[in-house]
């Protein structure tokens, strides 16, 4: 009875999603159902709560400031020409489209995942894998493919979520999620080889790119710890890739503007890394506050702002706001600094239902941790069938559109799940991890963000339908055997 009644909170957020209700309401209805469940049926020692909110509130607090400040980078980037540059510098860098597509699919949209979240590689992907050459419908599939490193995306909230939830130092837990993560990945580069059929060359380009960004995003987790690793990784397929073809093409595209389009990332990357040594060899509260995300995350917004590209007043001219010239040919940049603030409103304004939403279902999840209830729905799963498992993340990630929602639902029912079993809870938990956070390409808002994309607004509903299909075949083939490995190899 306790574990039907521990299913209640799980089963009312789900429903108003199934429904379409925001996904806020649907979150803070699941929070809301969790404590009424908790006060009636699983009573906690006060100091027990106490503990509990003093560990956890602190890491809501990070999440959410994670995607405050993520959310700001990509509209600064975006507002000052940044993204404009970089994909016109990928075109002018690749030879063929087979191998622009593997850089971008295995190199740009991780990389851009893993420094801001929230879909965003999906917009710098789409609009170049279509000057690529690739269909609508294919450039739409491919940029949502490139959303195979969400485990750390956004360095890695949703991860952190599942590791507090779970009980798992989160530098353990983001490990043991890479080492999984090749399954997602192998089942990535089927799908494009199978939409591509390219000539064996471009193939082994291919999977050379895929096998780059799991051996990089493995050893940067084991090396590094968690938060930095997709950076590090899709990195590594970016410079492995991306210079050879660099080089072929005598530097093409590589100008001043792309270096300070990309300032920001590495201000980012090499500022946390920095960071997180000090950390280790100058413990204290300073310097941990120092290496969190959040703080990077803003240090790159004020580089990106400070940092204009000569795309920006271009791109502003053509929307006939700021950069004019002066008669003296000098631009205004005044005026170009004020146009920022729009952006950084919009990227305000849009996070509020995403703090909100990922606020909420967080505290569903430590309020079901803390009273009992994940141990009590966890019992109703069949003793040792592990295979339905990740199933449980893959729903979540679709209904919630992240793999944050979705560990804060799951993580602690996979961990009770994975408890007396040979592949133990860390695994059980990583799979989940692994599988939910693919399963976020195939959110419908997310799908049809990407086909927008694609087609200039001018994408009908046979489109949506036909990316939307293919996106859950592959997520269902990736759970299917991630599934598969728990029960029987992990």
């Amino acid at each position: 009875m306790s574990g039907l009644l521990a299913l209640i909170p799980i089963v009312l957020a789900v429903a108003l999603l199934a429904l379409r209700a925001p996904t806020w309401a649907s979150a803070l209805a699941g929070f809301a159902g969790a404590g009424i469940c908790a006060v009636l049926a699983f009573p906690t020692p006060l100091p027990l709560v106490a503990r509990a909110a003093g560990d956890y509130f602190p890491l809501i607090a990070e999440v959410v400031l994670i995607l405050l400040f993520g959310m700001m980078l990509a509209g600064i980037l975006e507002a000052t020409g940044a993204m404009r540059t970089i994909s016109s510098s990928v075109e002018a860098m690749v030879p063929s489209r087979s191998l622009g597509v593997a850089l971008v699919v295995f190199g740009l949209v991780p990389f851009a995942e893993s420094v801001t979240g929230f879909g965003i590689g999906v917009t710098i992907g789409v609009p170049i894998l279509r000057h690529l050459g690739c269909s609508l419908r294919h450039s739409a599939l491919l940029g949502l493919l490139g959303l195979v490193a969400v485990p750390w995306g956004a360095l890695g909230p949703g991860t952190t979520v599942a590791a507090a939830l779970a009980g798992f130092d989160v530098d353990d837990l983001g490990l043991a999620t890479a080492w999984v993560n090749a399954i997602p990945v192998a089942v990535v580069l089927c799908a494009v080889l199978v939409l591509l059929r390219p000539r064996l060359g471009s193939a082994l380009g291919m999977i050379g790119a895929a096998g780059l960004l799991w051996g990089g995003i493995l050893l940067a987790n084991r090396l590094l710890g968690m938060a930095p690793a997709g950076i590090i990784g899709s990195l590594v397929v970016i410079v492995g890739l991306g210079v050879p073809l660099a080089v072929r093409g005598r530097f093409a595209g590589v100008t001043a503007a792309l270096g300070r389009a990309v300032l920001p990332y590495g201000v980012l990357t090499l500022g946390i890394l920095a960071a997180r040594e000090l950390l280790a060899v100058f413990p204290s509260p300073l310097m941990e506050s120092l290496a969190s995300p959040p703080f990077w995350l803003a240090v790159a917004c004020l580089v990106a702002a400070l940092s204009r590209t000569r795309g920006s007043t271009d791109a502003q001219r053509g929307h006939g706001s700021t950069g004019e010239r002066r008669d003296d040919g000098s631009t205004d940049e005044r005026r170009d600094g004020a146009s920022l603030r729009p952006a950084i409103v919009r990227a305000a304004r849009a996070w509020v239902p995403i703090g909100a939403a990922t606020a909420a279902f967080m505290l569903m999840g430590w309020v079901m941790t803390t009273s009992g209830m994940s141990t009590a729905f966890g019992d109703l799963l069949p003793t040792g069938l592990l295979v339905l498992a990740p199933w449980l993340s893959t729903i979540g990630a679709v209904l919630t559109g992240s793999n944050t929602g979705s560990n804060a639902m799951f993580a602690s029912t996979l961990a009770v799940a994975g408890q007396g079993t040979a592949a133990g809870p860390l695994t059980a938990v990583a799979a989940g991890n692994a599988a939910g956070s693919l399963a976020a390409l195939a959110a419908p808002p997310r799908v049809a963000m990407a086909v927008q994309l694609s087609g200039a607004g001018a994408a009908d509903a046979r489109d949506g339908s036909w990316v939307l299909s293919r996106a859950f075949l592959v997520v269902g083939l990736n759970t299917l055997a991630i599934g598969l490995w728990l029960q029987f190899l992990a």
